[in-house]
């Protein structure tokens, strides 16, 4: 899969990405940029919901180990949109021939 193959994903209302194994965002879509303020190029300890990050890096590592899709509850405490409570899915895969992790999440609002 590569980038280009991604675009579409801009025009949906969940937030979506794919990690290097480094734990580096290297695709956010829209959604997931405006809710973090940009992530293309930056790890989970450097955006909004830093106080999170070691929980989501050992879920990415979880979820490479294993080879197989993971999921759980993530809660922001900080947001463009404040605080927010999130179903995550993340699974094993390659873009642009850098083996990573892409994931999903869902906002669940009340």
């Amino acid at each position: 899969m590569n980038s280009a193959d991604l675009k579409i994903m801009n025009s949906m209302p969940v937030i979506f990405w794919a990690k290097n194994e480094d734990g580096v965002y290297i695709f956010g879509n829209d959604t997931i940029n405006e809710f973090g303020g940009g992530v293309v190029g930056k790890t989970d300890h450097e955006l909004p919901w830093a106080d999170t990050a070691d929980e989501l890096v050992a879920h990415d590592k979880k979820v490479l180990a294993a080879g197989k899709p993971g999921y759980m509850h993530e809660f922001v405490h900080k947001s463009s949109k404040g605080e927010a409570t999130l179903n995550v899915c993340k699974w094993p895969g390659e873009l642009d021939g850098v083996r990573c992790t892409f994931g999903i999440s869902f906002i669940i609002e009340d």
